[in-house]
């Protein structure tokens, strides 16, 4: 047994088949398959069970897999470690984010991310919706992801970070504009169309059982807080169901009215990443900072309140 098999073996293992395994361990198939040999031969089980081109760990395989994955991770973070320089942290972090939180949150905390670690780290955001941007990190496209939470997803670690609140977006001109706050029967009771997220996402499906609930009647669906403003703006008597982001702030003829049968918080948003996987050095920093990071500051929470 070598270092070299049991990269062979954790990678087959994820991946259970010996072409796709080859080709991102840049061998022969061959050359990983007589290693999968030695290896069982090696250790007197039988590890996989074999389909043709692909495979299944057995219990026995299933049992070395925990290990030689903790054992892996330990040793990839000692040698990056050891690679970083002394002196400052450097590197550089793939993230996915959902659109919600990029107005705002996302870059005050990339902000303070530079200021505590330093200007030699590079983080690279990639947007998208919650379900692609998960299946995007399982693949391993992305160290890190914000999205909404999402369920039967075992090798994923959810690390709530930041609660928004859903209110009514209106025109000024609105009858529904100078109220302190609004439920969503007297949206339902306008019978005006009524614009919000997709239903395809987390956040569009929790809307939209709200909204049935309500009897409200949804007539668009959109990805993001600046085409929910874009579609009400063009519409003065229509009413969004929008997160309270800084997405609908360049809408200066619009605002927002709270819920107040939805209350504050309505939706979670979290930090993913794979439980189980080698993190660097940056990245494990990156979490530490968002587990700990204050949104908004308290000076502007003060603000909001007054």
């Amino acid at each position: 047994m070598n270092l070299a098999h049991l990269y062979y073996f954790r990678t087959l293992a994820e991946l259970e088949h010996f072409t796709k395994a080859a080709e991102q361990l840049y061998v022969a198939q061959s050359t990983l398959s007589n290693a999968m040999a030695r290896l069982e031969e090696e250790l007197g089980v039988t590890l996989f069970e074999r389909r043709g081109r692909t495979v299944e760990l057995t219990k026995y395989g299933r049992e070395f897999q925990a290990s030689v994955v903790e054992a892996l991770n330990v040793l990839d973070k000692g040698v990056a470690r050891a690679r970083e320089h002394a002196d400052r942290m450097t590197g550089t972090i793939d993230v996915g984010t959902v659109y919600t939180i990029q107005g705002d949150y996302l870059p005050a905390l990339v902000r303070a991310y530079r200021d505590e670690y330093g200007a030699g780290l590079t983080v690279n955001l990639f947007q998208g919706l919650t379900l692609p941007l998960l299946e995007d990190l399982e693949r391993g496209r992305y160290e890190l992801a914000f999205t909404a939470r999402a369920e039967h997803r075992p090798g994923l670690t959810f690390v709530p970070v930041l609660r928004q609140s859903l209110g009514a977006l209106v025109h000024r001109t609105h009858p529904l504009a100078a109220r302190a706050a609004v439920r969503l029967s007297d949206v339902a009771a306008l019978g005006a169309p009524v614009v919000t997220y997709r239903d395809a996402t987390p956040l569009g499906a929790k809307v939209a059982r709200l909204a049935a609930d309500a009897g409200i009647a949804v007539s668009d669906g959109a990805d993001d807080e600046i085409t929910i403003g874009s579609l009400v703006d063009a519409s003065p008597d229509a009413v969004g169901l929008v997160l309270d982001t800084l997405g609908v702030a360049p809408f200066g003829d619009l605002t927002v009215v709270p819920l107040a049968d939805v209350g504050e918080g309505f939706h979670e948003v979290c930090l993913v990443y794979r439980t189980c996987s080698y993190k660097s050095r940056a990245a494990e920093a990156f979490i530490e900072l968002a587990r700990s990071f204050s949104w908004p500051p308290e000076d502007a929470a003060r603000d909001l309140r007054r």
